[in-house]
């Protein structure tokens, strides 16, 4: 016998946001109401080309047992971003939709590296994975793991994304949201984010 588990895709609880330095924030909430376990994923991005200093931008998964009212929230899980200063590639000119070599200038992000794709439409930006990289003068390029979603404009574009996931059981918690602290360093840099969640009823 097959037991299909049913999941729903949630809206995600916060698109693709920019959050200045020394801003916190806040996701909408998700009812657990009819959920068991819930599998969060967070994205960030860093949006300055500087380190932040003291602490990264810090991520909190907040649950409340109460279905309203702001007093209950407490954390259950948290994450801390890098601080040191991303690598900035800059590429040579607009890149198709699908594409995965990108052209670039002589700073050139590493194997490895998460780069940022900061659309002027800021929805339409993306997180790429670099898999390979030509350092050779004059013909510089990195090579993504998948195709571009969107066209991406030339532009100054920022390495150390970073991706953070956890499931966690909600069997006995009725809402949850996801807090972007980005004031928590001695100097805070502008970042980039978004969460969406998966439950399993």
């Amino acid at each position: 016998m097959t037991v299909i588990i049913p999941k729903t895709i949630q809206t995600e609880l916060q698109g693709i946001t920019a959050v200045a330095a020394d801003v916190q924030s806040v996701s909408s909430v998700l009812n657990l109401a009819k959920a068991r376990r819930v599998s969060i994923f967070i994205d960030h991005a860093k949006d300055n080309a500087s380190a932040s200093v003291g602490q990264g931008a810090e991520y909190i998964i907040q649950v409340s047992e109460k279905a309203t009212g702001n007093e209950t929230w407490r954390a259950l899980a948290a994450f801390t971003a890098a601080i040191t200063a991303p690598t900035a590639p800059v590429t040579d000119a607009e890149e198709a939709a699908g594409q995965t070599v990108i052209e670039c200038g002589a700073t050139v992000p590493a194997v490895g590296d998460i780069v940022f794709f900061k659309n002027a439409t800021i929805a339409n930006s993306e997180w790429a994975n670099v898999i390979a990289r030509v350092t050779t003068g004059g013909s510089e390029t990195f090579t993504i793991e998948s195709g571009l979603t969107n066209i991406q404009a030339a532009g100054t574009y920022y390495t150390q994304g970073e991706y953070f996931v956890v499931v966690l059981d909600v069997s006995a918690i009725t809402r949850l949201r996801v807090v972007c602290n980005n004031t928590k360093g001695t100097t805070n840099r502008a970042i980039v984010w978004r969460v969406a969640a998966i439950t399993e009823q």
